[in-house]
């Protein structure tokens, strides 16, 4: 190729009124630049800096123009003969840069010309042949010369589009128009419960007993919420007095745990107010009314902040209250907190720190919902909601060893929470006895027009099915825990068939994650590129690689998921629960609910027993039988009523954990 060809492609690589083209055309005329005289500077493609850009080049697969074709490997004859043909005149120089730029136009790699061509183009706003060719290479497909001209002239059309369409704002709250239903690919029909969820939420204040002593203010703020609400129907305690033992446990402990985002401290105690009027009256609400809570800080609650644990959004206040907050609102649920999460719901560091253990606080919580797992624990609240995408649910809760409980897909309404991924997000609630969850879970459910996910379905709570009449799962591979297998061989004595669960296993995992991460960096997207360089925890390198990546295997990847939520509905549509297995990514892209119970103790490595934990899973929309398979095993296996011992660390130092960085939501 002649130096005046190499010059003709540069300057259709790189645009015709680029000052880097206009310098290297008077110098190959022999005029002067912009700046007064150019010409060609001999070490400038002799050297063996050049030559060493050249073979690093070749061995890093970037593309050039050679011999007609765009291809994965430098040509290096293509530059020796660029050389041999005058590129490198003896009597002419040119500064370095100007070299690089020219030789960009024949693809020589990294080294020089994809970073000179990079930079040209984004100064121009312009998509070149040799990107096109370069992203070819990563995507697997080869392209011709006349194919590069044209897919570059038309991604440069898109390029226009692509920024009015990033011209226009878009809330965090307003989803994309793909709808995710995992019922679709379900092969049996699904038979809805017919109780209805309010029935099961203000019935079982009728059957409560009589409660028993109220005891010390931990005992209190340990008991579970159907002993609390006793108290409180018995006249025993009042909300104020209960919200208040809360209230100075939060200010006691988190500085050990970190936990406490926004502490609404006046705004709880009118709200406990108001709770204990309706019941002088003779009208509370159910069996939530006065019973103190805290919300992941995902959720908003206006007027408050919300701040998704992130320092760019650290006093982002959300206008519009989110549904379930809204829901245990009206049940008459006092709020006590926002609590931490990990920064947009990975792990558990946020911006004030790292969450941790109420059993060991030298250790972090796991998260996301890293403030609801650890305040619940260490008794700060009688119940929480926290979220889970790819286990921030089960994840802090079998850390902090306490009951969770993972919905069904599209179960709860999500609607004023922040997303993360559209179509694997889920709200469910945290609490100390598998009892607690359920009568939580009855006021989250119902129908919501904001979400347009959501799945109306009754929901049986409590139900009285005997142990002996179910069918209970094992993994076919895998093994359990010895807590699991000790549920398991109770639930065999009491009579329950006990079948291998054959789920899918061999799964590409990076490929099908990548659904999580191109929803999370839309969510985002706005927030990153104004501000790249703000703390976004652990996301960036995330959010800059889910860019990069095409839309066709991400659609694939959506594709194998619908075959998967068949499959897996399949298998466990024939037991009523399956015990253990290591199925976190699966059953969170097919949307199958799992729940983590507290139970029996384990003494190891420490001085306190904290509680084992076991996981079941279910499926879909058969929450009410986890939970009463969970709760047998709960009573079987009790834990035990004290909690952790957070006085002895109160005036230790406590070390930065590395661990504890959990799933992401």
């Amino acid at each position: 190729m002649s130096r005046s060809g190499g010059l003709r492609w540069c300057l259709d690589a790189i645009g015709e009124g680029s000052p880097e083209v206009v310098d290297i055309l008077q110098a190959d005329r022999g005029l002067p630049g912009r700046n007064g005289p150019v010409v060609w500077e001999r070490a400038s493609c002799q050297t063996s800096a050049c030559l060493a850009s050249r073979r690093r080049a070749e061995s890093t697969n970037v593309g050039l123009r050679s011999q007609g074709r765009y291809r994965s490997k430098l040509g290096s004859d293509a530059v020796d003969d660029w050389m041999e043909d005058g590129g490198a005149d003896a009597d002419s120089m040119v500064a370095r840069r100007r070299f690089l730029a020219l030789a960009g136009g024949f693809g020589i790699g990294a080294g020089c010309a994809a970073r000179t061509l990079l930079a040209q183009a984004t100064a121009e706003g312009r998509v070149t042949p040799d990107m096109v060719a370069q992203a070819a290479w990563l995507s697997g497909v080869d392209l011709d010369d006349e194919q590069a001209e044209s897919l570059s002239a038309a991604l440069n059309r898109t390029l226009r589009s692509f920024h009015r369409l990033r011209s226009i704002e878009l809330d965090a709250d307003e989803p994309p128009a793909l709808v995710f239903r995992p019922d679709f690919f379900y092969q049996q029909a699904w038979q809805a419960e017919t109780s209805s969820h309010l029935d099961a939420g203000r019935s079982i204040e009728w059957s409560l007993q009589s409660p028993p002593a109220r005891g010390t203010d931990e005992d209190i703020a340990l008991a579970d919420i159907a002993t609390q609400a006793r108290w409180l129907a018995a006249g025993d305690l009042s909300s104020v007095e209960l919200t208040e033992i809360y209230l100075r446990r939060l200010e006691r402990y988190d500085p050990v745990l970190n936990c406490v985002v926004t502490l609404l401290s006046e705004h709880a105690i009118e709200q406990a107010i108001a709770s204990d009027r309706r019941r002088a009256r003779g009208r509370p609400r159910g069996v939530l009314d006065g019973i103190p809570w805290v919300a992941k800080d995902l959720i908003a609650v206006p007027p408050f902040k919300t701040t998704w644990g992130a320092e760019p959004f650290r006093d982002q206040i959300r206008q519009e209250e989110a549904t379930v907050s809204r829901r245990l609102r009206q049940a008459g649920a006092v709020l006590l907190a926002k609590v931490s999460l990990g920064a947009l719901a990975w792990g558990d560091r946020w911006f004030g720190g790292q969450t941790r253990n109420p059993w060991n606080p030298q250790q972090g919580s796991s998260g996301s919902s890293a403030g609801s797992a650890a305040s619940v624990a260490a008794g700060l609240a009688s119940f929480a909601l926290g979220s889970e995408t790819l286990g921030s649910i089960v994840s802090p809760c079998r850390r902090c060893r306490t009951c969770g409980l993972r919905p069904t897909f599209g179960r709860v309404s999500r609607a004023g929470c922040m997303p993360l991924a559209w179509s694997m997000d889920k709200i469910g609630p945290i609490a100390r006895s598998v009892s607690d969850l359920g009568y939580v879970f009855a006021q989250l459910i119902g129908p919501d027009r904001r979400d347009p996910t959501l799945v109306d379905q009754g929901f049986t709570w409590p139900r009285t099915d005997p142990m002996g009449r179910l069918r209970v799962g094992v993994p076919a591979e895998g093994r359990l825990s010895a807590m699991e297998r000790q549920a398991v061989d109770w639930l065999d004595a009491e009579g329950a068939a006990i079948v291998p669960v054959d789920l899918p296993t061999d799964l590409p995992r990076s490929g099908l994650q990548t659904i999580l991460g191109v929803e999370a960096a839309t969510v985002f997207d706005d927030a990153f590129r104004s501000d790249p360089d703000a703390d976004y925890g652990n996301w960036p390198e995330t959010f800059r690689e889910s860019q990069m990546l095409p839309a066709v295997p991400y659609l694939r990847a959506n594709r194998l998921r619908s075959r998967l939520v068949a499959e897996t509905e399949a298998n466990l549509i024939n037991v009523d629960v399956m015990v253990g297995g290591d199925d976190l990514l699966l059953t969170n892209l097919t949307g199958h609910p799992s729940l983590v119970v507290a139970c029996g103790a384990d003494t190891a490595g420490d001085d306190l027993p904290a509680p084992d934990v076991i996981k079941l899973t279910a499926s879909a929309y058969r929450e009410s039988m986890l939970l009463h398979v969970g709760a047998a095993i709960q009573q079987a296996f009790p834990p035990s009523p004290r909690g952790p011992n957070l006085d002895r660390f109160i005036d230790l130092p406590l070390r930065r954990s590395p661990s504890g960085q959990g799933s992401s939501e």
